[in-house]
This record gives structure tokens, sequence and C-alpha cells, in this order.
């Protein structure tokens, strides 16, 4: 079997060949190469790792982990933005001055403007735009938007989809609607699960995610004295030093 094509070598194919066209429109082609990796072991879309890899001769490389179950949520455009959202985390690397304590610094944030991507704690309009925790949402007719209509343009796809989803499909429709609310909308490709061919939709497409279980456990804080016991759910209690009944964590 030739190589190129297998699953793997297509797949991480596509990834890196978004990385250069990207690196080409966006960065003048001066980012130099990271690691590209799938990774569905958390909730996030993707994150940077400077330095995260190393060889047996001892060069480090950097890591762009990127979430597939997210690849079949999201419509395509979103899917290229958080590559290029992680893509200016390893342009500071590189060319800026990274924060230790704050990965999305007012550096950060202004590069993610000048591409075509607005910074938003929540994702959505008006959140914050620096911080530990940092999301984005694309400023229609950026730069961003037009080098990625270009590459769709070309024929670009995901050539795999995730069937277990991190996420329910209407989280996304709910997203969308509130950003066309917020007057920012742009022409979307929809969503891969939306593309795949009706009989496979009706059938074995996706496994969505499984209900939250309820808790197990919760805390309850004596309000005097502020001791801590974790009990069943709905056990009642009194602070063996204060005499008190112990509140749920989140009471007043």
């Amino acid at each position: 079997m030739n190589i190129a094509s297998t699953p793997t070598s297509v797949f991480y194919a596509a990834l890196q060949s978004a990385y250069d066209h990207f690196n080409i429109e966006l960065f003048g082609g001066k980012l130099p190469h990271c690691l590209i990796t799938l990774r569905s072991a958390s909730r996030v879309y993707g994150y940077y790792h400077a330095g995260r890899f190393v060889s047996p001769a001892g060069e480090q490389i950097d890591e762009i982990g990127l979430h597939p179950g997210f690849f079949t949520l999201r419509p395509i455009e979103s899917v290229l933005s958080t590559l290029v959202h992680e893509m200016i985390h390893h342009w500071q690397e590189h060319f800026g001055t990274p924060t230790q304590t704050n990965a999305h610094n007012q550096e950060w944030a202004k590069k993610m403007e000048s591409l075509g991507l607005m910074p938003s704690g929540t994702g959505l309009p008006g959140g914050k735009k620096t911080g530990r925790s940092v999301s984005h949402h694309i400023i229609p007719d950026g730069v961003f938007l037009i080098a990625c209509q270009k590459l769709v343009a070309s024929g670009f796809a995901i050539p795999w989809l995730d069937r277990h989803l991190p996420a329910e499909p209407e989280s996304q429709t709910i997203v969308a609607q509130v950003l066309k609310e917020a007057g920012i909308e742009y022409q979307a490709s929809p969503a891969p699960i939306a593309q795949l061919p009706e009989e496979i939709q009706g059938k074995t497409a996706v496994y969505r995610p499984a209900p939250k279980k309820a808790p197990t456990r919760e805390k309850l804080i004596c309000p005097q004295c502020a001791s801590k016991a974790w009990v069943s759910p709905e056990t009642k209690i009194i602070c063996g030093v204060c005499n008190v009944a112990m509140q749920g964590a989140g009471s007043k």
C-alpha cells in the first residue's frame, strides 16, 4: 500500500496543507514547522504547546492540538479559525513576547484582530479579549475569512469525521444565532455533519454525548467557621464546632 494514501496520511496531509496555506496567506510563510496532533480528551477546540515534543537527536518542536469532534460539529470556516488561533500563539512564541501567566495577552489579541479573528472570552461579541481562557469569533470580510474561502474554493475538505460528538449539535446553532443577532454573519459552509449522505445521517452517523450524570456528592460549608464537608445530595448536617446547619456552597 502507498503510505501517502493511508487514512492517517490523508487526514494529516489535509491539516498540513491548511497550515501551509494560512502560513503563506497570513504570516508571509515565516512560521516554523510545528507538529499538528488530534486530541479529543478535553472539550476545547484546540490548544498550543511550545516545545512539547523532542526528537532522539534533541530537537524540540511545538504542538498545535485540535479536537476532531468539533470538526464534525462546526462549519469548516470555524474549524480552520481554531487552527489559525493556535498559529497566532505559534507566531507569538517565535516572533513576539508571550506571557507565561497569560497565554492571551494584548500582543496576541492585537494580532488576532489584525488577521480577522476577534478575541472573546465567551466566543461571542463583547467578551474579554485577554485572559487565561479566550476564544474568538470570525470577523466578516476580515483577512482570515478571505484566505479561508480561498482554501475552501480550492477543494479543501476534512477527509474523516469523528462520530462521537463532544457537544450537542444544537449548541453550535445557538452560537450562530447569537452572532447573527449581534450583526455578525458570514456565508459559512454547512457543518460537515450536515453534509453527510442522508442514508448515513439516519443510521450510524454520530453518537451524541452522554447526558451528564447527577452529582454523587455535595459540598457544604459552615456559615460561621467555613468548615467544609462533602456529603450525599440533600443530606443535612450540623457543624460540630459551631452547632449550626451547614449550607450548600452556593447558598448565601
